[in-house]
């Protein structure tokens, strides 16, 4: 087993000898094999233990073990106790989901301490397969099927060629003790309920159900790296950025499959349903939105817009002497002048009759029922109506904010200034404004 576990590491180039690697260690049978198997090969590597105080005296026995084991091994052994359950319970989340939460924040803090390079969990084949049934019921696409992947940045998972019969039978014949987890035996869990109800079922089928599971989970890989190119491709030539803003033209989507969209998208928090949703929507009326927990995506005329979400943006005032003022989305930089004869022109630009206006300026998201008069046209025009002919999207709407001056729009910010504040051949002072982001 120790040439397959080294083959293992150096196929898939989880670490190598020198590295300072970290085993997350329960206590269970595959935690302790993992250490022996490190041991035996030579690797540099401590051991972390998360008492979770979920079995009461069972949970302080694993403890106790786990710094034996390490003192046995003559290895560093980092533990902490966590009030697991009640952690769930102030963040409305799952034991398992808090376990995970708690176990994985500490990880990390003991990373940036102890100069550790990689977290190694002992998951196997096996596991990898309950994942792959856990994520076809729910509903996945490629890459929950594919199952477990043996390295995600530093953490690395060295057993994933082993099966749960391979580790018991290594266990066995190197007289190995270790500790069991009565939680296991439970189906109330989702996973348990696959290990010992729905996986025997499948093994009835196939008896060799781990080791083809295993060449299932290798050519998913690859097709995974396949459609992984395809998304890097489009991304790579049809998606641009402006601010926080993602340009995507419809064309570069249009006739691509729906798999290599929803990959384009996901980041974003868009699912599949939503995925399938926008590519009906392509060749209709502009201007519907899709909203994830993250983000909007709006398909407008001839991209979808994806914006990240904002919150209230507030109001904020620009006193005449304040060179930097600014809100939730907006950033500004504010100067007198009075050269009069190098006026900025810019889009994300304005000089305005300082003289004309009243301090403090106020810096505020437009709001509806707001009017100005815009440069070069007569009259008054609502902002929105204004924003309708300048075809701004509809998500970009959100973020268009006005300065204002006692109660009159001076500028709608990054479009247009307002006429009676425009700087005239009587002007003697101008005041610059500069939108320096407009994320």
């Amino acid at each position: 087993m120790v040439k397959d576990f080294l083959d293992f590491i150096s196929t898939n180039n989880l670490c190598d000898k020198g590295d300072k690697v970290l085993l997350a260690v329960s206590g269970g049978v595959d935690s302790v094999v993992l250490v022996r198997l490190f041991k035996d090969a030579g690797f540099n590597f401590a051991i972390a233990h998360c008492n979770f105080q979920l079995r009461g005296s069972e949970s302080d026995g694993d403890e106790a073990f786990v710094r034996e084991l390490a003192r046995l091994n003559n290895v560093s052994c980092f533990v902490r106790s966590f009030d697991t359950k009640n952690y769930a319970a102030m963040h409305g989340v799952s034991t398992q989901m808090a376990a995970r939460d708690l176990r994985y924040a500490w990880f990390a803090d003991l990373i940036a301490e102890q100069g550790i390079k990689y977290i190694a969990t002992a998951h196997h084949l096996d596991d990898s397969l309950e994942t792959v049934l856990f994520n076809l019921a729910k509903g996945t696409g490629i890459s929950g099927v594919r199952g477990i992947l043996p390295k995600q940045n530093n953490l690395i998972r060295p057993l994933l060629f082993a099966s749960k019969e391979g580790i018991l039978s290594y266990a066995g014949n190197n007289d190995l003790q270790w500790r069991e987890d009565s939680s296991n035996e439970s189906t109330k869990y989702s996973r348990n309920l696959i290990r010992h109800e729905v996986i025997p079922v499948l093994k009835k089928i196939n008896p060799s159900l781990i080791s083809t599971f295993m060449q299932t989970r290798q050519r998913l890989e690859d097709a995974e790296k396949v459609l992984m190119e395809k998304v890097d491709q489009v991304r790579s030539e049809g998606l641009s950025f402006q601010g926080e803003d993602v340009y995507v033209p419809k064309e570069t989507i249009a006739g691509q499959p729906a798999a290599v969209v929803e990959e384009l998208l996901k980041s974003y928090g868009f699912n599949w349903q939503q995925v399938r949703e926008v590519l009906s929507g392509l060749a209709g009326l502009a201007g519907k939105v899709f909203l994830s927990g993250s983000h909007q995506l709006n398909i407008d005329r001839s991209h979808l817009i994806i914006s990240p979400l904002k919150g209230e943006v507030g109001e904020e005032y620009i006193e005449s002497q304040e060179e930097y003022a600014g809100n939730e989305v907006i950033k500004l930089r504010c100067y007198q002048s009075d050269d009069i004869n190098h006026m900025l022109r810019k889009k994300n630009e304005a000089s305005v009759d300082f003289d004309r206006l009243n301090f403090p300026l106020k810096l505020r998201k437009w709001k509806e029922g707001d009017v100005f008069c815009p440069l070069g046209m007569r009259g008054k025009k609502k902002v929105s109506d204004f924003m309708i002919d300048e075809k701004i999207p509809l998500n970009l709407k959100e973020r268009v904010c006005v300065i204002e001056s006692a109660g009159e729009v001076v500028w709608v910010v990054g479009h247009r200034v307002d006429d009676r504040f425009k700087v005239r051949p009587d002007t003697k002072r101008i005041f610059n404004m500069v939108m320096l982001q407009n994320d």
